[in-house]
C-alpha cells in the first residue's frame, strides 16, 4: 500500500524560496556570502534586543515586588 501525498502551495513555496532568492540576489549583483553575513548580523541583534527586554522586565518585576 503506497500513501500519495499532496503537497500544498505553501509548502511548495516554502520549499523553493531559499534557492530561488539566492539566485534572484545572484543577478542582482550580490553574493551569497555577504547575504548571509547581513542575516546574521540582524539576526543576532535581533536576539540581543529580546534578551535585553526579557532581563528589564524580569528586573522590573522583581523591583515592584519589594
Amino acid at each position: 500500500m503506497t500513501e500519495s501525498s499532496v503537497e500544498t502551495a505553501a509548502t511548495v513555496t516554502a520549499k523553493v524560496a531559499p534557492p530561488v532568492g539566492v539566485s534572484l540576489a545572484t543577478v542582482a549583483g550580490l553574493q551569497v556570502s555577504e547575504l548571509v553575513l547581513w542575516a546574521t548580523l540582524v539576526y543576532t541583534v535581533l536576539m540581543i534586543g529580546h534578551k535585553v527586554y526579557q532581563i528589564y522586565k524580569e528586573v522590573s518585576q522583581t523591583l515592584d515586588k519589594q
